[in-house]
């Protein structure tokens, strides 16, 4: 085997020996430097045994505390009179 596919084989092991369930991150929200409530509420439409990344976690994490998108302004049809 050469030592270039050796070395792709253990890079891969290796990220797969840094992914976690759910509900390990969720346990291990201190890791992350969040509360377990962010976490779950970040990986609520993850499957239970599906396994993730740190980076994973973290990117879902960002997008769930901090949304790109603004909520549109509505107003109530009743206070105009």
């Amino acid at each position: 085997m050469s030592t270039t596919r050796k070395d792709k084989l253990v890079a891969a092991a290796q990220q797969d020996l840094n992914k976690r369930t759910k509900q390990e991150w969720i346990e291990g929200a201190a890791i992350l430097k969040h509360e377990r409530f962010e976490v779950a509420g970040a990986l609520f439409d993850c499957k239970d045994d599906e396994l993730l990344s740190q980076q994973d976690v973290q990117n879902r994490l960002d997008a769930y505390l901090r949304p790109a998108v603004q909520k549109e302004e509505t107003l109530n049809v009743d206070s105009e009179g």
